[in-house]
């Protein structure tokens, strides 16, 4: 199976399908994620609006790239995949928060890089805990695991307790130096 064709089953599994789930953005508007996000993104693999590039990085990690950047090597709606062990629950909600991204640019979204990146953050850990991969699978205090308590918190309604991992990961996005680069500013999605 190609990766493509394995990411398409990643997107269009039951465990990306029940993630559900909104939130205030930091400008005040309603950030939404479910399984519209994920089909979205599936559809534009499978009919190559969207194209994969394995083995970019040489470490465990993924990017999705809306725009052209040649300085960077980097073509517009394409996903970039390091080393990736690419049988495991980590990668597939890798997967989904790198979809999230492409989601946004395929719906032309403008909103602010840090709830961009925290919905995808949030995604990344609702798909891990779907698939009964624990929270002790992320390192303490990384974004993922801050993600995956607001996840615990979102699937029981407790609203106070919501906005403050949400809050908790938007400051530890501005503080770790991978997203200084961009995070304080506005992403515009251009389909």
């Amino acid at each position: 199976m190609s990766v493509k064709q394995q990411m398409i089953g990643i997107l269009t599994s039951g465990e990306a399908a029940r993630i559900a789930f909104s939130f205030r953005g930091s400008n005040g508007s309603t950030i939404s994620i479910d399984r519209t996000t994920f089909t979205r993104v599936a559809n534009a693999l499978q009919s190559g609006s969207i194209a994969v590039v394995e083995n970019r990085f040489p470490g465990d990690i993924a990017m999705y790239s809306s725009r052209a950047d040649p300085a960077g090597g980097y073509d517009a709606n394409t996903f970039y995949l390091g080393r990736n062990k690419r049988y495991s629950r980590l990668f597939n909600a890798l997967i989904c928060h790198e979809s999230v991204h492409a989601s946004f640019d395929l719906t032309s979204s403008s909103l602010p890089w840090i709830d961009n990146e925290a919905a995808a953050y949030i995604a990344q850990a609702y798909y891990a805990r779907n698939s009964g991969l624990s929270i002790e699978a992320f390192e303490l205090g990384s974004e993922s695991r801050v993600a995956y308590y607001a996840v615990n918190e979102l699937r029981q309604g407790n609203a106070a307790n919501i906005e403050f991992f949400i809050d908790e990961l938007r400051n530890s996005l501005r503080s770790n130096p991978m997203y200084h680069g961009y995070i304080n500013g506005n992403f515009a999605g251009d389909g």
